[in-house]
């Protein structure tokens, strides 16, 4: 295989879209050169895109021809792109989406049209379709996503449509879970042919068995998709009972978790095929699943797995799902009752063996048999003690535990052990883990981890806690800050709860517990911590009370810290203040209770969450999922989820801007010399913290502009990019300007593209239809298309296309040839026009009305017309030549300071579009302007962006 060195260069994309930059056509770019000229066959190089719906800079691509390495798209330099799927299946959520439009138009549903949304990074993380009227809800799950996360969407799919069809992607691993409650799932996948992605559809069965087909194959109903392997009854959509017996046995099963089930005795079944949908050996043998006895059971492993040796143990692992055999009437005695189907077995060594103690591996053939054999003598009799089974040793560690944490101690683990009876001593660290993780699980709200109370010497948690936490559903590879971060959290919420529970007690309880029982070989002796002493009123367990009381509560008092100017409140502040302590709840009701506060939270809302954080002033951890809730911008990166909370404080910043000056004037007063610089440094301090604050603006508008180039809305990009200009032209040091001047104008070039394209949608067809009129009679009609199409092109950013130029012009000379023919031209007198142009005096008295027209616009935020400033009230200014327009101008900007920018920016088209005058008014008053069009564009949209900042507080 040969190996491209360059790779890692993310200007080379496999996949695209065809026509523009929004386009939801997909395609891709085989890799063989010699499929290179059949995919190019009646294509152009110039029509190849890099997708916004693909994550991409919406710039054109061009594909690229190899012999030595394989084919690609290239983007064309400079390069900004950030797109970061770029491998065949980058498109696969387009090609999914196209190939079910195209099935349901031919299912009676031909108004089916495809809706994309980015998850996380990924773009195209689900696709929906809505149908009869949004009565029937089809979603496409391609992204994944927690199961907690996952059936609270579900949910909400749910109340707003009468049925909903769920299609599983490769990557999702809901569809297990969807199997357990409606015996199937819909699995969906593309896979390379040829020069194109094909798109196949898939039915999960019990027992991880997945039948594939293609959507031809398949029909939608009510109910949902019935594929070949459903069937629709009266009872609604199920699967259809196969023939094959070790499948009709499967209708039930188990998702077993890996390192659950050992085995060993494995005799080879060859007589025996494996399940339907599984390749694979079946092999008979002794399996024990943990905290169970041994039992008969038929395995079937992957070809590839060597055969288990029957005098060893393993271990099975890799998606272990358990399945009823069912045996019939008539089968003999010790046949297998359950199948079980996994994609790994790993041998154990003689240590780790021994952990599965009641299973009995046969003795090597080469030792039970021979005349070489030694004689063993008689063993004794088996006298051991019976041992605890796993259920009860879970038992007498939480009651050890909870009894350790009514007296604030801790406890090792060998302690701890010991203080078991009846042979609990060998325990494996792999078993302790399996043992803890089930004393602690389910992760559930208002419980803490009784295992945070296990000590490895020091104030720190043990050495496994960290294993514990990610087998309890904590995020993996944890940094050893957080997780003594979250070990300090459950130990104390382990000690409130218990002492919660001990205050509820009778007075002779209270006295017994007071006492702390003497160490023994049944009460191990803990660590003793220092009780701290209890000041004043605690706050009261919020873990009983009603969630809508909490949500008031939080809700009152953090609008009340926003009008007093705070910025950073955290939950030991809320707790003190509402009395509450909140910090004994889990992280997920605490996340819930946020969302809550702010729920329903519009576009333009204020999101009083954003002002809580942890104790070192940092987000959240969970504030990401509660913008994802609320349906704001999500970061892509965890270090960016500073500057998503910085936007959302800066709106209610912005939102109570007397709070903000009294929290900058509380204290001010006389001083004296010797407090100056203080009061200069916190000047500078306070100029920093604000620009901070503006550069996480930008970064949270970049978020925003990013959703509505994705999903194509136009208006909310222009808003975003020039609010995202107004930011950048009043609040940034030149030195950021210029650090984020290429993001400002990818935005500006985005949006000049789609507005571009919305007037050559308009335009084409109008001079097509203009280009058909003909004779006398269609004079007027033509003299108002060309107006209109002139309004066009001066909406248009930049030079019109040759063939609309020239199709204007014809239409031109032909209504002048018309006009001439009827006599309808006039030529003005020189001599008249002259006389009627106003003095120089005049003007001056002109000038003068309209800069105060202009300071006023300015003073408001807005721009202005030529035609509003005439008809002010009070005002009424005579009708003048444009050359006269732009004296006028030049007299009013006269007395602008060169460091400002013209107070004529502000005159603009009826359109809202740059005056041709800007230029010229410019150039008189010896300011330099850029000589290209759409950096011209770009400079004013900047000083009238600046006007705004200048003139807010004059």
């Amino acid at each position: 295989m040969t190996s491209f060195p360059d790779e890692g260069d993310t200007r080379k994309v496999q996949t695209a879209v065809i026509g523009r930059a929004g386009s939801d056509v997909p395609v891709f770019l085989p890799y063989d050169h010699d499929e290179f000229d059949t995919f190019m066959r009646g294509r152009s190089r110039d029509e190849f895109y890099c997708g916004t719906l693909l994550g991409g800079c919406g710039k054109k691509l061009t594909p690229k021809r190899y012999t030595e390495k394989k084919c690609h798209f290239a983007h064309r330099p400079p390069v900004h792109c950030r797109r970061t799927a770029n491998g065949e299946s980058s498109a696969d959520h387009l090609y999914i989406g196209q190939a079910l439009a195209q099935w349901l138009a031919r299912q009676n549903h031909r108004k089916a049209k495809a809706s994309y949304r980015t998850v996380g990074d990924r773009p195209g993380g689900t696709v929906d379709f809505r149908l009869s009227g949004g009565r029937q809800f089809v979603r496409v799950q391609l992204a994944r996503l927690g199961l907690r996360q996952w059936q609270q969407e579900a949910e909400d799919i749910a109340q707003g449509a009468e049925s909903v069809e769920w299609l599983f992607g490769p990557d999702s691993m809901l569809s297990y879970d969807r199997v357990k409650t409606h015996g199937y799932a819909i699995r969906i996948e593309c896979r390379t042919v040829g020069a194109t992605r094909e798109v196949r559809v898939g039915t999960q069965l019990p027992g991880g068995t997945i039948e594939w087909t293609t959507l031809s194959e398949c029909s939608m109903t009510r109910d949902g998709i019935v594929t070949p392997s459903l069937t629709h009854t009266p009872k609604g959509i199920m699967p259809r009972l196969s023939t094959d017996p070790a499948a009709t046995a499967a209708q039930v099963f188990f998702q077993l978790a890996d390192d659950t089930v050992a085995f060993t005795g494995a005799a080879p079944r060859n007589d025996i095929r494996s399940p339907a949908g599984t390749t694979g050996r079946v092999y008979d043998a002794d399996i024990q699943p943990v905290g169970a006895s041994v039992l008969r059971a038929r395995i079937v492993l992957p070809s590839i797995t060597p055969a288990p040796n029957p005098s060893r143990v393993y271990l099975l692992g890799d998606g272990v799902t358990l399945t009823p055999l069912g045996a019939g009437v008539g089968a003999p005695e010790g046949a297998p009752a359950w199948l079980i189907l996994a994609s790994r077995a790993r041998r154990l060594n003689a240590r780790e063996a021994a952990a599965w103690n009641e299973l009995r591996p046969a003795l090597p053939e080469s030792t039970a048999t021979g005349h070489t054999q030694t004689s063993r003598p008689a063993s004794a009799p088996d006298v051991r003690r019976p041992r605890l089974s796993d259920p009860e040793i879970v038992a007498s560690l939480r009651q050890n535990l909870e009894r350790i944490a009514r007296s604030r101690g801790r406890v090792t683990w060998p302690t701890l052990v010991r203080a078991m009876e009846n042979g609990a001593e060998s325990i494996t660290p792999e078993r302790r883990l399996k043992l803890l993780v089930a004393m602690d699980f389910p992760r559930a709200q208002d419980r803490p981890v009784l295992s945070s109370l296990l000590t490895t010497g020091g104030d720190g948690p043990a050495s496994f806690f960290a294993d514990v936490l990610t087998e309890l559903g904590w995020a993996p590879g944890m940094s050893s800050q957080e997780v003594h971060r979250i070990h300090r959290r459950e130990l104390e919420r382990t000690y409130q709860l218990c002492g919660a529970r001990r205050a509820g007690a009778s007075p002779s309880q209270k006295a017994a517990a007071a006492e702390v029982p003497p160490a023994c070989a049944g009460h191990p002796q803990g660590v003793r911590e220092p009780q701290k002493p209890q000041v004043g009123r605690e706050p009261i367990s919020p873990a009983s009370l009603p969630t809508l009381q909490l949500v008031l509560a939080l809700r009152e008092h953090l609008r009340a810290r926003a009008k007093n100017g705070a910025t950073d409140v955290t939950w030991r502040e809320l707790s003190e203040a509402t009395g509450f302590a909140f910090p004994l709840l889990s992280d997920e009701r605490r996340a819930n209770l946020l969302f809550r506060v702010d729920e329903p939270l519009q576009d333009g809302g204020l999101m009083y969450a954003a002002l809580v954080v942890a104790e070192d002033g940092n987000p959240l951890p969970y504030f990401a999922a509660i913008l994802q809730r609320h349906g704001r911008p999500v970061p892509g990166l965890p270090s960016e989820v500073h500057w998503a909370r910085q936007l959302e404080v800066g709106r209610i910043r912005d939102a109570y801007p007397d709070a903000e000056r009294r929290r900058k004037t509380v204290g001010t007063g006389p001083s004296d010399a010797a407090s100056a610089p203080e009061e200069r440094s916190g000047a500078e301090l306070q100029a920093h913290v604000s620009e901070v604050a503006a550069i996480g603006t930008l970064t949270g508008l970049r978020w925003r502009f990013g959703r509505a180039r994705q999903t194509g809305d136009l208006a909310e990009a222009k808003r975003v990019w020039q609010e995202a200009g107004r930011v950048y032209g009043t609040k940034l040091t030149p030195e950021n300007q210029a650090k984020y001047r290429n993001h400002l104008r990818d935005m500006s070039e985005w949006v000049r593209d789609r507005e571009n394209e919305h007037v050559l949608a308009e335009l084409r067809p109008l001079l097509d239809n203009l280009a058909q009129k003909d004779g006398a009679a269609a004079v007027g009609t033509l003299r108002d298309g060309l107006n209109r199409a002139k309004e066009l092109k001066r909406k248009y950013r930049g030079k019109l296309p040759e063939d609309l130029q020239a199709v204007l012009r014809a239409g031109e000379e032909g209504l002048d040839g018309l006009t001439t023919s009827r006599n309808e031209v006039s030529v003005p007198d020189p001599e008249t026009d002259h006389e009627s142009r106003p003095s120089r005096e005049k003007l001056s008295e002109l000038a003068a009305i309209v800069r105060a027209a202009l300071e006023d616009a300015a003073h408001g935020g807005t721009t202005t017309t030529w035609s509003t400033i005439r008809h002010r009230p009070g005002v009424e200014l005579p009708h003048l030549h444009p050359d006269d327009q732009g004296e006028v101008l030049v007299l009013a900007d006269a007395e602008t300071p060169m460091s400002e920018p013209l107070l004529s920016a502000l005159v603009t088209t009826n359109n809202g579009e740059l005056h041709p005058l800007y230029r010229h008014v410019a150039y008189s008053l010896g300011r330099k302007l850029p000589a290209s069009q759409d950096e011209l564009h770009a400079q004013w949209q900047l000083d009238v962006l600046r006007l705004y900042g200048l003139w807010k507080h004059r």
